[in-house]
């Protein structure tokens, strides 16, 4: 089984729930992408949170963990969220900045700019409200832009303190995200993966529990 683990701040807390499901996974450096794992059937590598899905759909993993918001966002049909492991919570919001609180009610009549890391979910959102929209990919440091160099933003929001700081409000919470664990649909049905994948399964959901 090809096991595809978060790099960065989630990192640790996925090792630590492995690790008290049984499987203990050895990093000899931050630089190392191919750990070693106790369970000898089970092939871990580390990528960026944001690979995780791409990289998942197209069947170079069978499983891994990543945010339920990256997952929305792929909008990908091979992607099976499993379980969720409630580790670093945040909400997906969409907002503004103070002087343009009445943004929704009272639009612009040329198109408005979203600054996002989620261009799809943005696009969908936008759709909805029926407004014309051109969204700006802004790889994180979101906050920033509005009310210069955009209109609103969608983001993702753990403590709300960074959003108040650059004087944003928050007009509408869309979803809750945390790090699940996910699988590849082709994967769950291969007769030899699949049980696996299952017992990884029951087993972070005894611990998570």
């Amino acid at each position: 089984m090809n096991l595809v683990l978060p790099k960065g701040r989630l990192f640790e807390g996925v090792v630590v729930l492995l690790r008290q499901s049984g499987i203990k996974i050895t990093r000899p450096s931050d630089r190392c992408y191919h750990p070693s794992c106790s369970d000898p059937m089970i092939d871990v590598w580390i990528r960026k949170p944001r690979a995780i899905p791409q990289l998942l759909s197209l069947g170079l993993f069978d499983v891994g963990f990543c945010g339920l918001d990256l997952i929305k966002e792929a909008g990908d049909a091979q992607l099976v969220p499993l379980l969720n492991l409630g580790l670093n919570p945040v909400v997906i919001v969409v907002a503004v900045h103070t002087s343009q609180r009445d943004l929704l009610s009272t639009p612009p009549k040329r198109p408005i700019l979203i600054a996002t890391e989620y261009e799809r979910l943005a696009d969908e959102w936008a759709m909805k409200q029926n407004l014309a929209h051109i969204t700006i990919q802004t790889f994180g440091s979101t906050e920033g832009y509005p009310p210069v160099h955009a209109d609103l933003v969608m983001d993702c929001v753990e403590t709300g303190e960074t959003m108040e700081a650059n004087g944003l409000i928050i007009l509408e919470t869309l979803f809750e995200s945390s790090t699940w664990l996910v699988a590849n649909k082709k994967a769950l049905k291969d007769p030899v993966v699949s049980p696996r994948i299952q017992h990884l399964q029951h087993t972070l959901q005894g611990v998570y529990r």
